[in-house]
């Protein structure tokens, strides 16, 4: 590849206790523990320079440590989306799989692909966390309002009702947790500001918004909507059009701004202007709706943006 923006790859297929490691320059495998000390030797093992790209898989979040350390320590690093690879990995004509070919393969996606690859960015999310564990006591807490009403037996009832109590109590602590976290960081403080001033977004909103997009303020309307998940795009063959399709992007993100959309629609005179707007040109309901959750993303991406500008200026 004459025009190559890295010429070394690093390949790390990542599990729950382990790391497995590609170096495709030198052609050796390794693995070391998934924790802080296996973590600590391989950085020692591997030497960053700018002409190295690391790939490290997505692999229910056991990924995190390693992908911020790398980051950190000032390595190029990729986080391949499992998908992606698997598709690559098959177009390849590779039916084997294990630990070691698919670090290997990792490196030879990087190397093919390496043009179209966004690097990490590490940020300090100081709610992510908080506002993930919110989401699963959320779940826990559908699931055994479901299971309340499959239930007769007193004493059964009497189980599911003490589990709710707790759980509830949990919920309100978390909230209250990320509330100070947001109040003590005066950039939380002025970005959720910034976001609840846009009419239709609440304080939940705000908070999950702050934890799953930190991006909001630093990218562009279009790079935006893709993070989230909601860029539509072409689905042509030849003379034929398809509906556009929105895909991937980030699940909780999506769930809050749906509801916030159906609320626009009912008390947000420019979005609610839009919508009908949609709909008045034969634009089905779900794809009116998913329209006005960009819209108002971009919006509330504006706003923050905003903030970004004043605060440069302010500290120019």
């Amino acid at each position: 590849m004459p025009n190559a923006l890295y010429t070394e790859f690093v390949g790390i297929d990542v599990s729950k206790l382990k790391l497995d490691v590609y170096d495709a320059k030198s052609n050796k495998y390794f693995a070391v523990s998934n924790d802080t000390n296996g973590i600590k030797s391989l950085l020692k093992q591997i030497k960053p320079n700018n002409s190295q790209l690391v790939l490290i898989d997505l692999t229910g979040n056991y990924e995190a440590k390693v992908v911020k350390e790398f980051a950190t320590n000032g390595y190029n690093v990729h986080r391949a989306e499992g998908s992606k690879v698997r598709n690559f990995i098959k177009s390849y004509g590779q039916k084997a799989k294990n630990d070691k070919i698919d670090a290997k393969m990792l490196t030879v996606y990087g190397a093919k692909m390496q043009e179209t690859l966004r690097l990490y960015q590490h940020q300090d999310n100081k709610l992510q966390e908080l506002v993930s564990r919110r989401e699963d006591l959320k779940a826990m807490l559908k699931q055994e309002h479901c299971r309340k009403e499959r239930f007769y037996d007193p004493a059964a009832k009497r189980s599911l009702e003490k589990v709710i109590t707790v759980l509830k109590e949990q919920l309100k602590a978390i909230e209250e947790e990320i509330k100070e976290r947001i109040k003590k960081d005066e950039e939380l403080k002025e970005k959720a500001k910034a976001i609840k001033s846009v009419k239709s977004v609440g304080e939940i909103t705000a908070m999950t918004l702050l934890a799953a997009m930190p991006e909001l303020g630093k990218a562009n309307r279009r790079q935006i909507a893709a993070l989230a998940g909601l860029a539509p795009y072409p689905n042509d063959s030849g003379q034929t059009s398809f509906k556009r399709r929105t895909c991937a992007g980030r699940p909780v993100v999506k769930q809050m701004l749906f509801m916030c959309a159906l609320v626009a629609i009912k008390s947000n005179q420019e979005l609610k202007a839009f919508y009908e707007r949609l709909k008045a040109n034969n634009k089905i309901t779900m794809v009116a709706i998913v329209a006005v959750m960009r819209k108002l993303l971009v919006i509330i991406n504006n706003r923050c943006k905003a903030f970004y500008v004043q605060r440069a200026v302010t500290f120019a």
